[in-house]
């Protein structure tokens, strides 16, 4: 069966049902899936799957279509691949947003012949999980990155990423695979805007801390050499040439924690410690998986600290003759795991006013914590699906396709997105709910290489048939 795209033509499917011609009916409902297909087509994600580039063609299901599926899939809360392409088929109006029509979902895509005829029409259809699992496999891992710069650019371009402020963070998501990304921490919630899937036993710290580097050149160069003012970073990336990097050539100040192990926070800890009136107390609020806690805070700082080696030396081989520091000291009279009150520093390339203002701005960070990686894992699957890690060309789709449809949630859940709904299937069935009342059952019918949305009363009339009557006359209780 030849593919071709199907426009939202009223006249020609009208035209067709008063000959008595159509190819398929079906019902649809506006759930919450079907909103966020419309909201990703209005943010071209669907569009942007033409820079992704596959090893082959594939004979059959068109690669765009199911490249498509793929995008959308992420959506659908199901743990393995049937399950998720099943659910996701449910809904014609989905359909309709990733191009397929209700005849080629039914008899599938490809015309063999043979004994077992009917078995592999049904592999050619493109909810089937070979054909996605397949079309995974497939993909050229460097036009992901293709991807992935398109879907984040049209964030920046319609203004939906506003803040200045960015997190870097990193998560183990499979045997020996890790995710370092590089996220926008604002009110609506984090997005992000770049990535990198680490295989084996590489680092980002030391050399390999030219990957988040990497990363922020190319955010710069999508939305601009302002785009980013803040960044903050877990000790992980703790890494004197990654922050005089980003301060001194890139202009972007960095606070990060530090290592226990470093000398530095053995320094400042201990010098804060003989100076007791440079600490302030203040007392904290803070929310642990839902659960509020209420801590006392003890909080000091120092400015012009120069004894962090690699920082020094990476400063003025740019130039900068005397590179400083400011560090800060928290403590808390809460218990760690080690039985003590939990103690730890922060250090700065820029100062701050207070010690509170540096931890208060620190606090920013927790937002990924939340919402982060523990929420792409428990409740996108990123890590337990089976079928995600079984390769890294499969990890690397797969977490890209997630990755995009998780900012596409998150702008959903913004005052942004109802604005970004106007168009499409979503903005017909509005339309008629206000032609025929939210009781209406709309119907979406496939005619003359188009299709349009029908209310069920009206379908019957241009088949022919009378509109129901209803009578509630007495009914007759003789024999």
């Amino acid at each position: 069966m030849a593919w071709e795209w199907r426009e939202n033509n009223r006249e020609k499917v009208l035209g067709a049902l008063q000959k008595g011609e159509y190819e398929a009916i079906l019902t649809s409902r506006e759930g919450a899936l079907d909103a966020l297909a419309q909201l990703a087509c209005e943010l071209e994600v669907f569009q942007a799957v033409e820079l992704i580039e596959v090893e082959r063609e594939r004979a059959g299901v068109p690669d765009e279509l199911v490249l498509r599926t793929l995008a959308v899939l992420p959506f659908v809360e199901a743990m393995s691949l049937s399950a998720a392409a099943n659910t996701l088929f449910e809904d014609a109006g989905v359909l309709l947003q990733l191009g397929y029509t209700a005849v080629q979902i039914e008899a599938g895509f490809n015309q063999r012949r043979g004994k077992d005829r009917e078995t592999k029409s049904a592999q050619s259809r493109p909810y089937h999980p070979d054909v996605l699992r397949e079309e995974l496999q497939r993909i050229r891992v460097e036009s992901l990155d293709a991807y992935r710069r398109h879907c984040v650019g049209v964030l920046y371009e319609r203004g939906l990423i506003r803040s200045k402020l960015y997190a870097v963070d990193g998560s183990g998501i499979g045997p020996e695979m890790r995710v370092v990304g590089l996220i926008c921490l604002q009110k609506d919630g984090p997005l992000w805007v770049n990535w990198r899937l680490r295989t084996g036993n590489e680092s980002e710290k030391g050399k390999e801390g030219e990957v988040v580097l990497a990363m922020v050149d190319e955010v710069r160069e999508i939305a601009g050499t302002g785009a980013i003012e803040w960044m903050l970073m877990d000790a992980l990336y703790a890494d004197g040439f990654i922050l005089a990097n980003l301060k001194y050539a890139r202009q972007i100040d960095v606070m990060v924690r530090l290592p226990e192990d470093r000398r530095m926070y053995e320094q400042l800890i201990g010098i804060l410690r003989v100076i007791p009136e440079t600490w302030q107390e203040h007392p904290d609020v803070r929310y642990l998986s839902g659960h509020k806690q209420i801590r006392q805070m003890r909080v000091a700082k120092m400015d012009s600290l120069n004894d962090w080696e690699g920082f020094v030396t990476a400063a003025q081989a740019l130039e900068v003759e005397k590179p400083t520091l400011s560090g800060f000291a928290i403590q808390s009279d809460h218990l760690g795991k080690n039985g003590q009150p939990e103690e730890w520093a922060l250090v700065a390339t820029a100062p701050f006013h207070t010690a509170w203002q540096a931890y208060t701005f620190w606090r920013n960070r927790w937002t990924i914590e939340n919402s982060g990686f523990r929420e792409l894992k428990q409740g996108w699957h990123l890590e337990e699906a089976l079928w995600t890690f079984r390769n890294s060309i499969i990890a690397a789709a797969r977490l890209t396709f997630t990755l995009i449809a998780y900012n596409v949630a998150q702008i959903a859940k913004s005052k942004v997105a109802e604005r970004l709904k106007a168009r499409g299937i979503r903005k017909l069935r509005q339309e008629l709910n206000r032609q025929f009342g939210i009781r209406s059952s709309p119907v979406i019918v496939f005619a003359a290489g188009a299709f349009t949305i029908l209310h069920l009363e009206e379908l019957v009339v241009l088949l022919g048939g009378k509109p129901p009557q209803f009578s509630f006359g007495k009914c007759s209780l003789d024999a």
